[in-house]
């Protein structure tokens, strides 16, 4: 019979066990972590991710390349209203050590009401959205990442963090871990210690381990990114060019470059609020801006860049020939010839520009001219766009100078009509996504031409919107390897046409997000935060990130000998995107009907529906067990 000592000390043991667990169970924080592709909403259960997440030892688990941005996300969820709550993350140390100053960057996750988000209308008529896979509107998703420090400021004031946790609206609160693996890295694993504390007080722990491999990502891009950038954050930022002038537009404007920089695309300015295309003619000031960008000396330590490429100039760039508008009449649909002073103008403007890039050293960059848009697919249109062609040609020299062409439709289709004919004529193509015929534009990049695509919606490509997982723009870069297309194209990446109290929480159209991808550092007021006088970045810009960098793992197991490799493991996740996956080819009627139902947010009724389903995987685990296949294999020794 048990004395009563033991008796005491068992109960005594069992009150403790007791007391431990009601603490667990009524603390205010859960913690958690899961993918840079998952996003979650804010009343949302937080999903296993045994990728990125142990929860038995508490580890938050990261792995890359050295020369890589690697991302987690830090799943915060609170039981009740919590103030002043703060994450910490030491440095990282094994077999050396990557300090977390400079290379890793927490975010607080801003939460967007996503109001109207029916993206399912940009696919075009007789098409509906696939609930089964689409996440819906009306709810609140992460988006903008607020840094817990002002990145910009010399004094790296609190910005992000120090946080309030609200969970009128959900329990979650996201926070954005984003770390780059310095190129000197030693391979091996790495830990550092994670505090979270509230009101100062110490509520969770937990450890980050990164395990850096023996491959490096290059710093020159393979694959192209690029957007076209309005300006209107600069506006935001009381830092439009022609109003502020060059000494107060380009310490703001510097920073957007970088940050496309360090997600692998490039920006370039338009005419209006930036300096543009026209700035060319200030030489010295267009090489003091540009020419840093074309010759990698922007992205140096000295100009506070930190991340891949640095010291890297682009590959690809936009020779300065502004978009121009109105040469279309809107009723008859024809195309107002080009003069010949024009056609003059541009050929003077050409030989100028390439004779500078060749004074510069720039004449191994790729070179396009964006000077008309979506214009309907007319024998007018193709015998314009021919002596536009010839003109510039004139001036570079034939294959300096690209002319570019967007469109709905495929290009396939125009081949067979001599009057329609685009071959010699275009040597940048750009059709959307779903028009992105890569068996046509193969043949056409190996003539020395570029092809890329632009936005369109599942089964083509994944989406650009707010209210979208992760994968979704991660398939832009993939499918780039997929197809082994050069790239894409985003017509727009800081179209804020809203209200400025609303550029924060709003979005224009029923395609909630499109035409955006940076917000202005000027307006985190209006989220309840300090100001910074540069740009904030989002988990779509990550999502995109992260498929250039997938690309990078392809092209780094091509050099290796190894591309079928490559190819097996992305066809295992992406088997088939862009015009393979439609079930019909785009013409210029299904364009037109697309881009009608775009800008109307209506579409016309079609007697047979076609469900907009992604052909590619939508499990998050599948794509991480791509990206860790492939690492694995690059470790490999030859």
């Amino acid at each position: 019979m048990p004395s009563a000592r033991l008796v005491l000390l068992a109960l005594a043991l069992a009150a403790c066990a007791a007391s431990m667990l009601r603490a667990v169970d009524e603390a205010p924080l859960a913690l958690a972590a899961v993918g840079d592709c998952e996003k979650l909403a804010k009343d949302e259960a937080v999903p296993a991710s045994p990728h990125f997440w142990d929860p038995k030892e508490k580890r938050v688990l990261l792995h890359g390349g050295r020369n890589e941005m690697v991302a987690a996300q830090l799943m915060l969820t609170a039981r009740t209203d919590v103030k002043d709550v703060n994450v910490e993350i030491g440095d990282l140390k094994g077999p050396g050590v990557i300090a977390a100053n400079p290379n890793l960057q927490l975010a607080q996750e801003c939460y967007q009401f996503v109001e109207a988000g029916r993206w399912y209308y940009s696919i075009g008529n007789g098409w509906i959205w696939d609930k089964n896979t689409a996440f819906p509107d009306r709810k609140w998703y992460p988006e903008i990442l607020a840094p817990f420090r002002d990145p910009y400021g010399s004094a790296h004031k609190p910005v992000g963090a120090p946080f309030d946790i609200q969970t009128a609206h959900g329990a979650n609160q996201g926070v954005w871990i984003d770390l780059y693996i310095p190129k000197d890295a030693a391979p091996g694993v790495y830990t550092a210690p994670i505090r979270v504390t509230a009101g100062k007080e110490l509520q969770l722990e937990a450890t980050l381990q990164l395990t850096v491999h023996s491959f490096t990502l290059p710093d020159e891009a393979h694959v192209d990114g690029y957007g076209e950038f309005y300006g209107i954050c600069y506006e935001f930022e009381n830092a439009v060019y022609k109003q502020a002038g060059f000494d107060k537009w380009w310490p703001v404007a510097k920073r957007y470059h970088q940050m496309a920089h360090q997600h692998r695309f490039e920006i370039s300015d338009r005419e209006g609020r930036t300096a543009g295309p026209k700035f060319f003619v200030q030489r010295d000031l267009y090489d003091k801006a540009y020419g840093a960008i074309l010759d990698g000396a922007l992205f140096t330590p000295e100009n506070g860049y930190v991340g891949p490429g640095a010291n890297t100039g682009v590959t690809f760039w936009r020779a300065p020939f502004p978009e121009v508008n109105g040469r279309v009449d809107e009723k008859t649909g024809k195309m107002k010839d080009w003069t010949d002073a024009e056609l003059q103008t541009y050929t003077e403007q050409a030989k100028a520009f390439w004779e500078h890039c060749v004074e510069k050293k720039w004449d191994k960059k790729r070179f396009f001219a964006y000077i008309l848009d979506e214009c309907a697919n007319t024998p007018e249109f193709r015998a314009n766009q021919k002596k536009l062609a010839a003109a510039l040609d004139a001036g570079a020299g034939k294959h300096h100078i690209d002319l570019m062409w967007t469109s709905h439709t495929n290009p396939k289709t125009l081949a067979a009509d001599a009057a329609l004919d685009l071959r010699g004529v275009i040597r940048w193509w750009s059709p959307n996504a779903a028009a992105c015929d890569a068996e046509f534009l193969h043949e056409r990049m190996q003539q020395g031409e570029t092809a890329w695509f632009y936005h369109h919606a599942p089964p083509a490509i994944g989406l650009n919107v707010v209210n979208a997982s992760g994968i979704d723009l991660r398939t832009w870069g993939v499918a780039c390897w997929r197809y082994k297309i050069n790239g894409s194209f985003w017509w727009a990446m800081d179209y804020h046409d809203v209200a400025p109290k609303d550029v924060m929480t709003k979005a224009k159209e029923n395609r909630w997000g499109n035409g955006t991808l940076f917000y202005p550092g000027a307006r985190l007021p209006d989220l309840g935060l300090p100001a910074i006088e540069g740009p904030l970045s989002c988990l779509r810009m990550k999502a995109y990130r992260r498929g250039q960098q997938d690309y990078e793992y392809g092209w780094l197991l091509k050099q290796a000998g190894k591309e079928a490799v490559a190819d097996a493991a992305v066809k295992k996740v992406l088997p088939v995107a862009l015009a393979e996956a439609m079930p019909a080819i785009m013409n210029e009627a299904a364009g037109t009907d697309s881009q009608s139902a775009d800008a109307t947010g209506k579409a016309k009724p079609k007697v047979t529906q076609k469900i907009a389903t992604p052909p590619w995987s939508t499990d998050v685990n599948a794509w991480y067990e791509m990206r860790a296949a492939l690492a694995a294999e690059l470790d490999k020794k030859p």
